[in-house]
């Protein structure tokens, strides 16, 4: 398993705390990632990851203002950057 990151390096979307902004900095590849990007998700967007429920449940994201759900297996496949919530600009 891997270590929980905190400090602004790339990490899956899995290990970001609750009600935290982030950068997408990869996808999976195939068609988990196309299914993605069909949701929004896409390299360099930001996001702020709502929740995850426990026990390898569904991660619930904010993306362009819309609450989208996604499985415990392609979360945490998503590699993101988190982002200091002052340095944030949502569109």
């Amino acid at each position: 398993m891997m270590a929980k990151r905190t400090d602004g390096e790339a990490q899956p979307l899995i290990f970001l705390d609750n009600s935290t902004f982030a950068e997408v900095i990869s996808l999976p590849p195939g068609q988990c990632g196309k299914r993605l990007e069909a949701l929004g998700l896409r390299p360099g967007k930001i996001i702020k990851k709502l929740y995850g429920m426990p026990f390898c449940g569904p991660v619930t994201l904010e993306i362009d203002g819309r609450q989208i759900a996604i499985g415990y297996g392609a979360a945490s496949r998503i590699i993101v950057k988190t982002l200091k919530q002052e340095n944030v600009a949502l569109e």
